[in-house]
């Protein structure tokens, strides 16, 4: 009852800042956009801000969009999230020929940046502007509304419904439609590139050949560096971090795990805990917590993304809260069992077992299970508490998808 209030106080709160904050943006925008190059229909931007695993199932659609873009004779420029922008020039570059690395927050709190980013796309002169996102950030998007490209088109979203989505809607040339109900993000992203070829074809016309394949798979650089990492012997990854402190299985959970883990599978299976930089004191409680007898080495901060892809794709078993490590695996054929609230069943996770190219098992807490067994995927009410999915069960899930010893 008492989170119910809050949150709903909060949303109030948000609203009531919205109408200043987007004052201050359309003074902003325009005045960065007062000066434009002529629009050029040979320049396309594709804007795509959001996080790594969104990513991770944009890509096989990005590249399906770019090799239509690139057939045109049109240049492709991706506006890309700061954070996995060096994994799109490591993975990708092949797809665009131009990445601007967009910093989401800063973006959305110091005028200066966002006035010198604007004034590096005003004077490109793009043509059209593509903004794929499902879930709509207005703080970002609002500058679309002041460009001058004859092609401006986005999804409906996800049907947020405010008087600022009404006035962000009326800067796009064709708001392109989107299913109401949950969709996993890989087909998501298939029923916006779709739904935008289809819109992009000259009047009356039709494709002459079927849409190729779209695989959501690695890169091919990714086994080999993933060889390296495993010629030292096989391993198991445990990754404790994750975006939100609610999305975090207790490191003391993780502790008992690799504790129990160490006890059945003995020396010739290595524990190595991978993360960020910031995961580096999780990594130093969980070894301490697991203790001296157990043979916990840190990753954390020692491997960029493509670093983690390769360690991940090497490991035998990927224990991993709901972070980007999951989706590497899935993606990479690593068999892993991921630790998630639930409370965007079907969008990022379970994923469709025609996608998976390894066993992916996910645990919930207990009372999202239930609920899910009554055929109940709806968001809940309030966060549940990840902390209830017991060691127990992970161990037990754990055996079944790293079999023998």
């Amino acid at each position: 009852m008492l989170s119910s209030l809050i949150l709903r106080l909060r949303q109030l709160s948000r609203r009531g800042r919205q109408p200043r904050q987007l004052a201050a943006l359309n003074q902003a925008d325009a005045a960065a956009l007062a000066t434009q190059a002529a629009p050029q229909a040979t320049r396309v931007l594709v804007v795509r801000h959001d996080s790594i695993g969104d990513y991770l199932l944009f890509r096989p659609w990005l590249r399906q969009l770019a090799a239509v873009v690139r057939g045109r004779g049109q240049h492709l420029t991706l506006l890309a999230n700061a954070l996995w922008a060096p994994l799109a020039l490591a993975w990708d570059a092949d797809c665009f020929d131009e990445l601007l690395p967009l910093e989401t927050g800063r973006f959305i709190k110091d005028p200066t940046y966002r006035a010198d980013l604007l004034g590096v796309i005003g004077q490109a002169g793009f043509g059209e502007v593509i903004n794929p996102l499902h879930v709509r950030e207005p703080a970002v998007e609002n500058f679309i509304r002041f460009m001058r490209a004859p092609v401006r088109v986005a999804s409906q979203g996800a049907h947020q419904v405010s008087p600022w989505f009404g006035i962000l809607n009326t800067g796009y040339t064709q708001l392109l439609p989107s299913a109401r109900e949950v969709l996993f993000e890989y087909d998501r992203n298939q029923e916006f590139f779709v739904n935008w070829l289809s819109a992009s074809l000259i009047p009356n016309a039709t494709p002459t050949t079927p849409l190729p394949n779209a695989p959501l798979r690695l890169p091919t650089s990714v086994p080999a560096a993933a060889a390296a990492e495993a010629a030292a012997g096989p391993y198991i990854v445990l990754f404790p971090g994750a975006s939100a402190q609610q999305k975090r299985w207790p490191v003391a959970h993780f502790a008992q795990l690799a504790r129990a883990l160490h006890q059945h599978y003995g020396p010739p299976y290595r524990l190595l805990i991978a993360g960020s930089p910031a995961d580096a004191a999780h990594a130093r409680r969980m070894m301490q917590q697991a203790g001296p007898g157990v043979p916990l080495a840190s990753r954390c901060g020692q491997t960029d993304l493509p670093g983690l892809a390769a360690l991940v794709a090497g490991a035998r078993l990927l224990i991993s809260n709901d972070t980007v490590a999951a989706h590497l695996a899935a993606q990479a054929g690593t068999p892993c069992l991921v630790l998630l609230m639930g409370e965007n069943y079907g969008k990022f996770f379970p994923y469709p077992p025609w996608l998976l190219h390894a066993a992916c098992r996910c645990l919930f807490p207990p009372s999202q299970e239930a609920r899910f067994a009554q055929g109940d995927f709806s968001p809940p009410a309030k966060d549940p508490d990840i902390g209830q999915i017991a060691v127990a069960r992970a161990l037990t899930a754990a055996l079944e998808l790293l079999p023998g010893a």
